[in-house]
């Protein structure tokens, strides 16, 4: 949510002289546990991509898009084959000195990721099916005092009638004002109203957030963005054990010591789909069907670059998660790590390896816990 009040201190990127790509990927992935169950089942899945994009500067305005669809065919566990899409799009838009705005649609579906936040143990083919859509004006950007309002709406299907109680759809307008005194700070407040529905259960819900916002570039090598809010979270006809009343925030720390060498820290405290709804054309499958009471989550992520051509990724997050059914109050703990190396042999084409390991402990009988190994490798040509 903090990326809906906020937009770069930095001035708009430029695209390339050609603003045009296309291209193709393949890769493999082995999984030690699947399905995420304490009973481990594992496969390794092939899968076959194609992507392309622009970004397109048309005078003041700028049009940019990317898709991305994938084939994937397990080699054991041939009900999970399917077919997915990731698509980004939008205009930014400037109609006079001090107007500007956004108009963007991101959307995907793949497979659900069986373990994240999913509390439903099923070893059954489920397509999840997520988008977002944002319309945000803002005025006086670039001056010192600027005033922005946005409208967002978010949506969440699966294919799989088990799943149809964590399905959603949310509608939120804010209202945003801002300061920057210097170069370097952006201080900035507002209001978030937000209308949802949970459509298997039929619960509605409202959220009411007041927002303080910041982003201090408190040295050429270090940046501090932070969001902290107040809010309450209401069922509308009926008292659910998931009504929220309290303060969540979060805060990102980038550190950059050297050219070759950045390191990243993110915590944030959140509840329910708030807690993880991600840019969904970047975020992984099963993020979003969150319906925590609260979420605590802390990210280190650092990245390397050994040469031009060789690049080295590792991350560590940790997820503490307060769940509640009824009068039945639990917990889970989901902890994870991965390392990546990339090589680019040449500027358009891309070899990629990760590791990848997650385990989830668990508090009482609202979750279960598991833990997953897995190893990816992708090839990637892309021609701009």
């Amino acid at each position: 949510m903090l990326a809906m009040l906020m937009w770069p201190l930095a001035g708009p990127a430029h695209a390339e002289a050609n603003p045009f790509y296309v291209g193709a990927d393949l890769s493999a992935v082995h999984d030690s546990n699947v399905f995420r169950l304490k009973k481990a089942t594992s496969d390794t899945s092939y899968s076959v991509g194609l992507l392309a994009g622009l970004d397109q500067p048309i005078g003041r305005q700028r049009l940019f898009a990317n898709v991305r669809l994938r084939e994937t065919r397990f080699q054991d566990l041939s009900r999970l084959d399917h077919t997915s899409y990731a698509i980004n799009a939008g205009l930014d838009w400037a109609a006079i000195d001090k107007l500007s705005g956004t108009l963007s649609f991101s959307g995907a579906d793949g497979l659900f990721n069986y373990g994240g936040t999913n509390t439903a143990q099923s070893t059954e083919r489920n397509i999840e099916t997520r988008s977002e859509s944002l319309a945000r004006i803002r005025y006086g950007s670039g001056s010192h005092l600027a005033v922005e309002a946005s409208l967002s709406h978010r949506s969440l299907r699966y294919s799989n009638p088990a799943y149809e109680a964590s399905a959603l759809t949310q509608d939120t307008a804010g209202m945003a004002l801002y300061y920057q005194p210097s170069a370097g700070l952006r201080l900035g407040t507002g209001l978030r109203l937000s209308r949802g529905e949970y459509k298997g259960s039929g619960l509605d819900f409202d959220r009411r957030d007041i927002d303080l916002t910041a982003t201090w570039l408190a040295t050429g090598l270090s940046t501090l963005d932070g969001r902290f809010s107040v809010g309450r979270r209401e069922s509308r006809g009926a008292t659910s054990a998931l009504d929220f009343s309290g303060a969540t925030g979060q805060l990102i720390w980038t550190y950059r010591p050297t050219g070759k060498l950045l390191f990243k820290t993110a915590f944030s405290r959140e509840s329910g789909a708030e807690s993880s709804f991600l840019d969904v054309a970047e975020a992984q499958n099963g993020s979003v069907g969150d319906a925590s009471r609260i979420t605590n989550s802390l990210a280190v992520s650092a990245a390397y670059a050994l040469s031009a051509k060789i690049h080295v990724d590792a991350g560590v997050r940790a997820n503490h998660r307060s769940l509640v059914a009824g009068s039945i109050d639990g917990s889970d703990t989901l902890r994870a790590a991965s390392l990546g190396v990339t090589y680019e042999p040449l500027r358009h084409l891309k070899f990629s390896c990760q590791v990848g390991r997650e385990t989830r402990s668990t508090a009482g009988s609202l979750s279960f816990g598991y833990s997953a190994s897995s190893a990816t490798c992708t090839a990637e040509i892309k021609l701009q």
